[in-house]
């Protein structure tokens, strides 16, 4: 059995009531309902939030609702507590379950073909134990990353690296893409995933996308880019 999992907490305060804001007449947090809804490979949905009005669009959609304890409130819980606390609930009541299709409640750029083509991947290949969907840098690959020290821009990390000016001589660099998070429930007891997704296992394998940055929601920026997302939808729909 395979399920996915939507996090999406209230309190939001980049966007006043993010996950329920309405982008394109749809509260935010339909839009990875529905991608799961569209999924074949997706047994059931759940929702865990702390927030009515995000729960009311869940059940809405069909989706079961996990409320987070008090202590899983708030804006400085470690996500992967969440999501450990989400995949246990689950398991106790569907032990049947597999492998869970994590989403974030806060994207539009996902569809029920992605999370598919994870699940099959993971099908497939029982050596692995996760496939997480990433980006390639170009202009903000880590070697160009700066912080600020004293005022004044520095290197970030090793201040005494050499880097070329020709971002074609780096080695490839991958970032996560807020699309999805598939894994094997089991994964959730261990702290041994590429970090800070500890809750992904050891194994875990890319889907690249090609995308210019992360996908998920947290400035009116964002809110335009995702709408012009839904505006070209479906033909771009696996970028």
């Amino acid at each position: 059995m395979h399920v996915a999992i939507i996090t999406a907490r209230a309190g939001s305060k980049s966007i006043t009531d993010k996950n329920v804001y309405q982008v394109q007449g749809q509260p935010l947090v339909a839009y990875p309902i529905q991608a799961a809804l569209a999924a074949r490979r997706v047994s059931k949905i759940f929702v865990s939030t702390d927030g009515q009005s995000i729960a009311e669009v869940g059940r809405e959609m069909g989706c079961e609702i996990i409320w987070r304890p008090e202590e899983l409130c708030g804006d400085h819980v470690n996500h992967g507590e969440v999501i450990k606390h989400a995949v246990e609930w689950v398991d106790e009541r569907y032990p049947q379950l597999e492998s869970v299709v994590l989403l974030l409640g806060n994207t539009v750029m996902i569809d029920g073909e992605l999370i598919d083509d994870s699940l099959q991947i993971l099908e497939e290949r029982p050596d692995l134990d996760s496939v997480m969907s990433v980006w390639e840098a170009a202009d903000d690959h880590p070697f160009r990353s700066l912080q600020i020290k004293d005022g004044l821009l520095r290197p970030y990390g090793d201040e005494n690296r050499q880097v070329s000016t020709e971002r074609q001589s780096y080695p490839k660099a991958y970032y996560y893409d807020q699309g999805i998070w598939t894994f094997r429930k089991g994964c959730v007891q261990h702290h041994d995933g590429p970090n800070p997704w500890w809750w992904m296992g050891k194994r875990s394998y890319p889907i690249v996308r090609n995308w210019v940055t992360g996908r998920d929601i947290h400035t009116h920026l964002d809110v335009s880019i995702a709408e012009w997302w839904l505006a070209n939808y479906p033909e771009i729909r696996r970028l």
